[in-house]
């Protein structure tokens, strides 16, 4: 056997994966994965690599509901300098994996050591891309050309310090998700909400929810995602749940399909079949999710006719919840306990002076004391100071990244 067609037996049979998740949510990532058949889990900070066979591997990409991607392992090595990395890299066969036809693009990410030592990851990006044009023009005679905003294939790769050693690792990814994701498709067009939908999904996942007997509300719901990320777990969707009509009718939603490896595998009938058998549990369940469960508010009604439009989007009926223009800090609960809120209140730059920001989580500390009794509230804050004015005691914290901006998730039982 030829090195070449061992390199395209590897690409096909090789199983490791990355997945990577926002900083905090690893632990939890862990946990989702576990229920698929994958194994060898090895947690990073922003992700688990992992082993699954291919199939597998699609079927938790197609699920998750934390993932931000999903990422294919082609290839990994040590090296010492830029022309250990620069010949390391060539040898990969990359035209069996695109074509000069199709367009790419690479990414470059370093751990705290290497981003200290080699600062610029355009550079290292710029690196690899000349590794790859030169593979392609030693076996083909051409090569593809780079895309920035919309390419055919994404390349990551991961460079690392070695522990105790000189030099570096490096471990490059095929992204398989192409749009992350993080990005279920609901929200309207042009709508940018401050919570990221799978980390939206961690924090519920984080509570103690009952959802045979709780009521859920978020009294400062924006435009919905906590409670639509709720409504995805009532119905245990996938998070790729709306993409999922795409698959069924053979669109290509994903970047994994337009990849050579899955062309050869054959999976497009495996694919649309499995597409279709979740749509059919999805849409059964969506229909035994009880009324008078979820409620929602908010004090801007054009957030509100948002979130409305985002419940139309993800095909939930939009008289599933409840939802009403009301102040927060004067809101009741829609109905007695058990329950529980889960709000990511505003952050201090829309409130305006911080003197502002501690009065109203004061307020809100406040109405929860005085008419949540028997409830739990969760509250999403970035400066765990706060905390301090609402005058309650936490019985939990837990941290989690919102963007770049560290946060803490907060849990009061009110008694």
């Amino acid at each position: 056997m030829t090195n070449e067609q061992t390199t395209k037996k590897d690409l096909i049979q090789g199983k490791w994966y990355f997945a990577s998740c926002p900083s905090g949510m690893e632990e939890m990532l862990l946990e989702e994965l576990k229920k698929f058949d994958c194994g060898n889990f090895q947690q990073f900070f922003g992700g688990i690599r992992f082993k699954a066979e291919t199939w597998n591997a699609l079927e938790f990409l197609i699920n998750t509901r934390l993932a931000s991607r999903v990422y294919l392992e082609l290839h990994q090595y040590k090296f010492y300098k830029d022309e250990d990395h620069h010949s390391l890299a060539k040898d990969k066969w990359w035209h069996h994996i695109f074509s000069t036809e199709q367009t790419f693009k690479i990414t470059t990410l370093f751990d705290k050591q290497a981003s200290g030592f080699f600062k610029n990851s355009m550079i290292m990006s710029l690196r690899l891309k000349d590794a790859i044009a030169d593979s392609f023009r030693q076996h083909v005679g051409s090569r593809p050309n780079i895309s920035k905003d919309n390419p055919d294939v994404s390349i990551l790769q991961r460079i690392e310090a070695i522990e105790g050693q000189k030099g570096w690792f490096n471990r490059i990814y095929l992204d398989l998700c192409g749009t992350p994701l993080s990005h279920r498709g609901y929200r309207p067009r042009g709508h940018e909400a401050p919570l990221r939908e799978n980390l939206a999904s961690a924090l519920i996942q984080s509570t103690d929810w009952d959802r045979e007997k709780d009521i859920f509300m978020d009294p400062m719901c924006g435009s919905g995602t906590i409670i639509i990320e709720a409504l995805y777990l009532a119905a245990d969707l996938p998070g790729s749940w709306l993409k999922l009509y795409g698959l069924t009718l053979g669109n290509k939603v994903f970047a994994f399909q337009n990849h050579h490896w899955f062309k050869q595998e054959d999976f497009d009938q495996k694919i649309k079949d499995y597409a279709a058998d979740l749509l059919k549990k999805g849409d059964a369940a969506i229909g035994n999710i009880p009324g008078g469960q979820f409620f929602g508010s908010d004090l801007s009604p054009k957030a509100l006719r948002i979130f409305e439009k985002s419940l139309e989007l993800a095909n939930f009926p939009v008289d599933l919840c409840e939802l009403e223009v009301a102040d927060a800090l004067e809101l009741k609960p829609y109905d007695e306990a058990p329950g529980i809120v889960v709000s990511n209140p505003p952050y201090g730059e829309r409130l305006g002076q911080e003197e502002d920001l501690r009065s109203f989580y004061h307020d809100l500390g406040e109405n929860f004391k005085k008419n949540y009794k028997g409830f739990r509230c969760y509250i999403l804050t970035s400066d765990p100071e706060l905390r301090k004015a609402i005058s309650l005691q936490t019985s939990m914290r837990k941290q989690f990244f919102n963007g770049g901006i560290e946060c803490r998730f907060l849990k009061y039982d009110i008694r």
